[in-house]
């Protein structure tokens, strides 16, 4: 029996070892490959945008939005930091104009928007963990 299980992983092991190998030269897989080095562009260093280029970025953004355009937030910044204000129709509102100032170059975020409160479900007392 010990000579049969012996007999099988002899036979694994082999099988592992040449698969290892690489077919066309027979050099084991465990040789590294040297990555050639490519020169990637430079990325273009965009000057600071300014609080009214940030404004008019942001409530341009919301004005080209169905969803977010009847809902009327407002926007002020300063210094680079946003101030955001309103009444949003659901949580995803209040998220996506975060999303929306921070993809016009504000430096922060401080959403002020108010949102409906997501509905929890109501625990059963009978159910206990």
């Amino acid at each position: 029996m010990n000579r049969i299980i012996v007999s099988i992983l002899s036979l694994v092991f082999m099988s592992m070892v040449a698969l290892a190998q690489s077919p066309a030269t027979s050099e084991p897989a465990t040789t590294t490959t040297v990555r050639k080095e490519t020169a990637s562009k430079p990325k273009k260093e965009m000057a600071p945008k300014t609080d009214s280029e940030i404004q008019k970025c942001i409530e341009g953004k919301f004005a080209r939005s169905e969803k977010l355009r009847p809902q009327g937030f407002s926007t002020s910044v300063s210094d680079g930091l946003v101030t955001l204000s309103g009444k949003a129709a659901n949580a995803g509102s209040k998220g996506a104009a975060t999303g929306i100032a921070k993809s016009c170059g504000a430096g922060s975020v401080t959403n002020n928007i108010t949102a409906p409160a997501i509905p929890r479900p109501k625990k059963d007392p009978a159910k206990t963990n």
